[in-house]
């Protein structure tokens, strides 16, 4: 294994020669970053099944990126539930975000929603906030306004700088739709001054379209 690294151009020396399934997880990366997608698959197969828990859970969440990136879609549903089976690895926050989505897109809104409740409420940095994000607009699609913009806030509030800008040009949409129009332009304006390179913009075309109704 460390020669294959080494052959990989992973920085073995950097690795304990004691963690191996660290070392094989970093190898099956490099491996899919050059371009080897089956032997990767391979790789992070073995260790899923295989491996310790927390390296397990890693794997299978790499392996479900790997099925997802070459469009099997089922196959990356079951890599991201072998994921979510070791419950406080970082590995299966990520992997209920991921299968949420998946099947939202597939229409199972009920498994959807539980699912990105779950990434909401993991407290990961990425999983939690883009959670809120994606159940936030979810439920508003649904019509459940209210816990749209709950959620919505919850990824406001979390400063990530991608979804907070992005669930507060949706709050602000929400707010102006259910009547709130001073909190839906002051909601558009903070976005615009985020300068956030996709949604400055599409607040900034919201705002204008709010001045226009209002007069």
């Amino acid at each position: 294994m460390l020669a294959a690294a080494r052959e990989r151009g992973v920085p073995a020396e950097r690795v304990s020669s004691s963690d191996v399934e660290v070392l094989a997880i970093a190898v099956a990366r490099n491996t899919y970053e050059k371009g080897d997608i089956a032997a990767a698959e391979e790789m992070l197969r073995v260790i899923a099944v295989e491996g310790r828990s927390s390296a397990a859970g890693m794997a299978a969440f790499d392996l479900g990126l790997v099925l997802e990136s070459r469009g099997d879609a089922r196959g990356a549903q079951h890599a991201y539930r072998m994921a979510m089976d070791f419950p406080n690895s970082d590995a299966a926050a990520m992997a209920a975000l991921n299968l949420g989505i998946i099947l939202f897109h597939e229409g199972d809104t009920e498994q959807a929603r539980a699912l990105l409740t779950i990434a909401m409420e993991s407290g990961h940095p990425e999983a939690s906030p883009k959670g809120a994000f994606n159940l936030g607009g979810l439920l508003s699609r649904e019509g459940h306004t209210e816990e749209a913009m709950r959620a919505l806030q919850r990824a406001v509030d979390s400063g990530h700088p991608d979804e907070s800008p992005g669930a507060l040009t949706q709050l602000g949409a929400l707010w102006f739709a259910t009547g709130r129009v001073a909190d839906a332009e002051a909601a558009f304006e903070r976005v615009i001054a985020t300068r956030h390179p996709e949604f400055a913009a599409m607040a900034h075309a919201c705002l204008i379209d709010l001045r226009r109704r209002r007069r």
